[in-house]
């Protein structure tokens, strides 16, 4: 019984280290660049570049963007929410017009990334040749990722406010779903309005300890800030 025990208890700890991994932060790689390719052309680098800012337990908010090499420079951008199940996560990024599945295959091994989408360009709505394939390491440079972080990726958003005692987050852009525990704003609070329908706005904004959160507000709860 003790050894039984033991053993338990070995595979439990070793569950909750790898459950409690923050894997929030900046991956990339690059690749070098011909000798002949001009100055302007070396401002480009081409590479990719993945960043992860944990929502809660194993589920991350992500931007992926990758560059192609001369002469076409060519890019591909997506990001989304994903949540890794024994360091691994998958993720729907099919093109609305493809004629294949594109699933972005994420891999985590120590401080790297592996993406693999077994698709073509076309498919992951990227550009010509661009691939989401690749080894994405722990970069050396780190930038702080914190609410003015984000709000740099979204500089055109309305800044808007709740008028109500307290607003709640919802996971439906209806307005309906709510999220477990439930997720509020209290009144005052300014917040971007990313995208929104004509009853809901969805936000995010991350935390003091570096989370973020994410969810639809309905309108009938919300001012703008110049109210």
């Amino acid at each position: 019984m003790k050894k039984i025990f033991f053993s338990v208890l070995i595979v439990l700890i070793v569950s909750e280290a790898r459950s409690q991994t923050n894997l929030t932060g900046m991956y990339g790689y690059s690749m070098p660049l011909e000798n002949t390719v001009s100055e302007k052309e070396k401002s480009a680098v081409p590479g990719g570049r993945l960043i992860f800012i944990k929502i809660e337990g194993n589920q991350y908010r992500f931007w992926l963007d990758v560059l192609t090499g001369p002469p076409g420079y060519n890019r591909g951008e997506t990001d989304g929410i994903i949540t890794f199940v024994n360091d691994t996560a998958s993720f729907d990024n099919t093109y609305e017009d493809a004629e294949n599945p594109c699933i972005l295959k994420f891999q985590r091994k120590g401080k790297t990334i592996s993406i693999n989408s077994q698709s073509t360009s076309f498919n992951c709505g990227f550009g010509n040749g661009v691939s989401a394939d690749g080894e994405f390491t722990w970069l050396e440079k780190q930038e702080t990722l914190n609410n003015e972080w984000l709000k740099k990726q979204y500089l055109n958003a309305p800044v808007l406010e709740i008028k109500s005692g307290k607003a709640q987050l919802y996971h439906d852009q209806d307005g309906f779903q709510s999220f477990y525990p439930k997720k509020y704003l209290s009144k005052n609070d300014s917040f971007m309005n990313i995208a929104e329908t004509e009853t809901t706005v969805y936000t995010e904004f991350i935390d003091a300890v570096g989370n973020l959160t994410w969810g639809w507000i309905r309108k009938s709860d919300i001012k703008s800030a110049s109210e």
